[in-house]
């Protein structure tokens, strides 16, 4: 048989929640209320970041009628904006890569590289294209050991193998194009071991080049 009190009127365990009750309720009425905050903040969290994303990728669509016109200084001026306000969001990613393209097709590649900074540094799928842009921005400087370094993060960012081997390549090919012999060849190397990535029979010319070419000082 049960135990019982009779100033519950119930057994042994009603009681003693009753007491745990009457003892702790405000304590856990604000534990209640701390978690629902804490799941509005999260809720809030997502998304005013999930609306963000849309409302840079609508200001980004925006600013691509400017680049169809024609109109390159609206079209900058467009999409800078795009880029200030969106920094982090794949709308500002696009629009910091189309920026740049447009400075590239000027010959201002630095100015394509500043633009392209926010784009790099945000983790992210636009990272990737962003980096191989700015490695492409670095070889219209001539700057070949920046090209291929930035060609390295692309391919550490790549998100599947085919990226990774085509960032890879092309960090090779700005070493060898800047006479780094010695960092060209170990890429070749490591691409020709995997015919897999479709680089090997470049890898295989590619190596033959340099243990022909004298290393440039």
């Amino acid at each position: 048989m049960a135990e019982t009190s009779a100033a519950y009127g119930g057994d042994l365990g009603e009681q003693r929640f009753a007491e745990f009750w009457d003892r702790y309720r405000q304590h856990l009425a604000w534990i209640g209320a701390i978690i629902i905050l804490a799941l509005a903040g999260a809720w809030f969290y997502v998304r005013s970041q999930s609306l963000k994303q849309e409302h840079a990728e609508t200001a980004f669509q925006q600013a691509l009628v400017s680049v169809q016109s024609g109109n390159i200084p609206l079209a900058q001026s467009d999409l800078k904006k795009v880029v200030a306000r969106y920094g982090g969001t794949n709308g500002g990613a696009e629009a910091a890569m189309t920026l740049a393209k447009l400075y590239y097709q000027q010959g201002n590649y630095q100015a394509g590289i500043d633009a392209l900074k926010t784009a790099v540094s945000t983790k992210g799928d636009m990272q990737y294209e962003a980096l191989v842009l700015e490695g492409a921005g670095y070889e219209g400087l001539s700057k070949w050991s920046d090209a291929a370094a930035t060609y390295g993060k692309a391919a550490d960012a790549a998100r599947f193998d085919e990226g990774k081997a085509q960032a890879q390549a092309m960090a090779a090919r700005a070493y060898q194009a800047g006479g780094d012999k010695a960092n060209a060849a170990k890429i070749w190397e490591t691409l020709l071991k995997d015919p897999k990535n479709g680089f090997d029979n470049e890898a295989k010319v590619r190596l033959g080049e340099l243990q022909a070419a004298p290393m440039k000082v």
